[in-house]
Parts: C-alpha cells; sequence; structure tokens
C-alpha cells in the first residue's frame, strides 16, 4: 500500500509540473529569430559588450509569481552591432533588453507576440541609443543653526528607455523614454544634514528648486558634466 501511494505521489508530482510547464509553454517549434541592430551613445559613439538578452514572462505558479525566459542573448561588437538569434514565444510579455552597465542608461523593447510575429522573423531595432551617464553625489547641509527648515526638489532626466510595439509600429502612449525625475526632500531640526545621489546623463541639466523657511522658491541649474561622478553641495 505505501509502494502505490508513492506511486501515485510520484504521478501526481508530475502532473502538476506538466500542468505548470507543458501548458504554459508556447515556444514556436522549429522556429528562430533574428534580432539585430547598432547600439550607440548621445555623442553617436558605439557602445561596446552591452549585453542583448530576448525574454519571455508568464505566470508559472498558483500564487501567479511571474518567471523570466531567456531566450538568446549576445554583446555588440566594437562597432556596436549586434545580433541574437533565439528561440520565439507567443506570448504577451515579449521583450528585448540592452544592458551595458552602470555607466550606461538601459533600453527595453517591448511587444506582444501572441498574434504578431515580424517580418522575415527579424526584430531589426536599427539605432538604439544609451545615454551615457554620471552619478551625481549630493549633500544638503544646514550652517544657520536651529529652526531653520528648507524643502528642496531636484528635477532631472531619467536616461531609462522602454519602448512599446504594437503589431511592429511605435505605441507613444505607452513608452516611456528619457522621462523626468524628481527627488523631493524636507530637512528640519529633526534631521537638518542629507547626503544621497541619482544618476543622470551627461549633458543634461539638473534643477535644483529650494525653499527655506517656507520663503518663495529659488532654482538653480547645473549641467552633468562628462565625469564619473558629479558633486553638488548646498548649504542653507
Amino acid at each position: 500500500m505505501t509502494h502505490i501511494k508513492a506511486k501515485l505521489g510520484a504521478i501526481l508530482v508530475c502532473f502538476l509540473i506538466i500542468s505548470l510547464l507543458g501548458c504554459e509553454t508556447r515556444f514556436e517549434d522549429n522556429t528562430r529569430i533574428l534580432v539585430n541592430g547598432v547600439i550607440k551613445d548621445q555623442s553617436d559613439l558605439a557602445v561596446q559588450d552591452a549585453q542583448i538578452n530576448v525574454y519571455t514572462r508568464r505566470v508559472t505558479s498558483f500564487l501567479g509569481g511571474e518567471s523570466e525566459f531567456l531566450l538568446g542573448s549576445n554583446f555588440s561588437d566594437s562597432d556596436g552591432e549586434f545580433s541574437v538569434i533565439s528561440l520565439f514565444d507567443k506570448d504577451e510579455d515579449f521583450s528585448i533588453e540592452i544592458d551595458a552597465g552602470e555607466t550606461y542608461s538601459k533600453y527595453v523593447y517591448r511587444t506582444n507576440t501572441v498574434d504578431f510575429t515580424p517580418t522575415d522573423f527579424t526584430f531589426n531595432l536599427e539605432t538604439v541609443t544609451l545615454q551615457k551617464l554620471s552619478k551625481v553625489n549630493y549633500s544638503v547641509t544646514r550652517t544657520s543653526g536651529d529652526g531653520n527648515s528648507i524643502q528642496y526638489t531636484f528635477r532631472f532626466i531619467n536616461g531609462f528607455c522602454s519602448e512599446v510595439y504594437e503589431q511592429g509600429a511605435l505605441n507613444p502612449e505607452e513608452s516611456q523614454c528619457n522621462t523626468l525625475q524628481f527627488l523631493n526632500g524636507s530637512l528640519n531640526d529633526n534631521n537638518p544634514d542629507r547626503e544621497g545621489s541619482f544618476d543622470a546623463p551627461i549633458g543634461t541639466q539638473v534643477e535644483f528648486t529650494y525653499s527655506i523657511n517656507e520663503a518663495p522658491e529659488t532654482t538653480e541649474i547645473f549641467t552633468i558634466n562628462d565625469n564619473s561622478v558629479n558633486e553638488f553641495t548646498f548649504t542653507y
């Protein structure tokens, strides 16, 4: 009887695995796609050794968690050119992701391939621009003594780009590229000083708007220069 129960348990486990993986997997048999293009920075210089990953995602558990399936991967060459031959999957969330490390912004191409197959089974991304980034280290320090406060906002460009395509055409309403980002802070007697950091594309401007003791706002503007780190200090 124990042997029979163990056998039934093994069969049940196999059935669950097939149900979770086999039924959800819709990789196209004997089908491969080509992903190609060239990667450059905002100065039109080639970006070498950027990693290009082709993914599909789907729900694969009873709890609704998502797992990623890496279909193919490669790197850009010295001219920034790349090509990836990968599996093809019919899925609502199909993506091509480009990552050149912490000093560059990231790019994501998203589409729904349930009812879409690219012409000649090729996703030609043409030219993808990654923004070269610099880290901004900032410090806001109180030197005026107790009772003084400040509210401030950093306003800067986020170099990340996510483009959404429908049937091969860009959907600008769903895409988000080089959007404005805001970093807010409020300092007072309980917390008079603050240090932090953020990344911004080289050559872009950062607006620092502040109000001391609820006075009218003042804005200072500085440009991100071509250094690995930019330093910004402010005292009030």
